[in-house]
């Protein structure tokens, strides 16, 4: 599977958090004590697992087998890493929470959209680049009336300003594209445009709780008869519609426009099925097609209708 920038930013930031965090705990191992040993071990285990689990739930959505094995076995891998160098109890706390955290990491990133596993990812990242600062603030003796005590927090802030500012730069399009771009590439073949003699064929795809359609964008010739196909394999009902497209409808149709009376075209799928309507564009333009069904649209299911 390739990588895109954003989630090369999350993986890194994961990796260095869990590094980081267990040579802190073999620099820091003497001046903690086990009960703050274990708040550690739990705090960092739960937030890497957390991150990861949010990530490969969102990338492997509608595999919740996968994303569950691949985030657990992160989480609780860099729990241990966290508490082993603390004893036996650290590291089965840092394990535990780390274990739980990647399952219900996972969990979370099957339910949400695309664009709420970005904002998750981006708060819990905050949260995992935070916790490290538990190390210093469990050992530290320094005295809050020195001068110098407010220069730590101020440059931490500044320093994780500016990492995370840098992370959010990543184009956020792109980013959340990339985790239903592992489904376009296994199942090109379904999006194919399939041309006959007189009819051009489109299937769009909408997959579980993805809230997006797969190919978001298509083309059309003005004049030429299109069949569109609105394949749902959602659980929960979805639909198209264009407003202020002119088109002739074929008299064989099917399934009958169910749209508003200012919609110009409107295909409705029920959950675990699909819909098919043939029409034939009668003008030039582009135009946004999105779902009805109330949050979808803002959920991310918006598409464009490029008639040439």
């Amino acid at each position: 599977m390739i990588l895109g920038a954003y989630q090369l930013f999350v993986l890194t930031t994961i990796a260095v958090s869990g590094i980081a965090a267990f040579l802190l705990s073999i620099k820091f191992r003497e001046q903690l004590t086990k009960m703050q040993a274990m708040v550690v071990a739990m705090v960092m285990g739960m937030n890497l697992g957390l991150t990861a689990g949010v990530l490969f739930g969102a990338v492997y959505q509608g595999n919740l087998f996968i994303s569950t094995l691949v985030s657990a076995g992160i989480g609780a891998f860099a729990g241990l890493a966290c508490g082993i160098a603390f004893g036996i109890l650290p590291s089965l706390e840092g394990f535990m929470s780390g274990l739980m955290g990647g399952m219900m990491g996972a969990m979370l990133g099957e339910m949400v959209s695309q664009n709420q596993a970005f904002t998750l990812l981006n708060i819990l990242l905050t949260l995992t680049a935070s916790s490290l600062l538990l190390y210093n603030i469990f050992s530290s003796e320094t005295s809050i009336n020195d001068k110098k005590w407010f220069l730590k927090p101020v440059l931490t802030f500044i320093l994780l300003f500016s990492f995370l500012y840098f992370g959010n730069q990543l184009d956020k399009s792109k980013a959340i594209s990339f985790f239903n771009s592992s489904d376009t590439a296994q199942n090109h073949s379904e999006h194919d445009i399939k041309n006959t003699s007189n009819t051009k064929e489109f299937v769009l795809t909408v997959y579980p709780s993805k809230f997006s359609y797969t190919p978001s964008e298509i083309t059309l010739t003005k004049g030429q008869e299109t069949a569109l196909t609105l394949n749902n394999l959602d659980s929960v009902d979805h639909d198209i519609e264009i407003k202020q497209i002119a088109v002739k409808k074929s008299d064989s149709n099917k399934h009958a426009n169910h749209g508003t009376d200012q919609a110009d075209f409107h295909l409705h799928a029920s959950g675990k099925s699909e819909a098919a309507l043939n029409f034939t564009p009668l003008e030039s333009g582009v135009f946004e097609f999105y779902c009805t069904i109330p949050g979808h649209k803002e959920n991310g299911m918006i598409g464009t209708i490029t008639v040439n």
